[in-house]
């Protein structure tokens, strides 16, 4: 399942998006319309365990505690913790913290109804931009540095976390809002 998947190229393209397949269990495939670059799916019917496959391996993104403030990201092949997710007490800002050394905060863009969020990293900038859409079928465009994009960072998995923690804010303001 892995060889399906190619490795994000910046010769190719930094504009991506990403692809909502399925409703009561969605996928989602970031992709440039020609590749696909990894998948993000639901590993269980609470979406506590959420699974990442790139084409540099799987990963299974664990909630930690009730409330979900830290999170785990662990390479299922190798059964072993590779970076850790923080969010503060208001869930406005989200630490990364990758074993590889890939640090980085997960900001909401400018303005107060910004629809995007940006990785910041403190040697890269705004690194990774995802930006959302009012279409169910492509709810994600992301962008990324071309700077990052030359390193040996696992872009496509950073860019899917960022998705998902996209997905569990919305969840959870339509939580609130019920």
């Amino acid at each position: 399942m892995i060889n399906n998947y190619v490795k994000i190229d910046p010769s190719r393209s930094i504009d991506l998006q990403v692809i909502r397949k399925g409703f009561f269990k969605p996928v989602y495939t970031l992709t440039d319309g020609q590749f696909e670059y990894g998948t993000l799916s639901c590993r269980d019917i609470w979406q506590r365990e959420k699974s990442i496959i790139t084409s540099d391996g799987e990963w299974i993104i664990r909630c930690i505690g009730f409330l979900g403030k830290e999170t785990l990201v662990i390479d299922a092949l190798k059964s072993e913790v590779v970076g850790k997710i923080t969010r503060n007490g208001w869930g406005t800002k989200t630490a990364i913290e990758m074993n590889n050394g890939f640090n980085a905060l997960l900001k909401c863009g400018k303005g107060f109804f910004s629809r995007t969020l940006n990785w910041t990293n403190d040697q890269y900038g705004d690194c990774i931009q995802i930006k959302t859409t009012c279409k169910c079928t492509r709810p994600f465009m992301v962008s990324i540095a071309p700077e990052l994009a030359k390193t040996k960072f696992p872009m496509a998995l950073i860019t899917l976390i960022g998705v998902n923690l996209v997905l569990l804010r919305q969840a959870q303001a339509a939580a609130i809002a019920t």
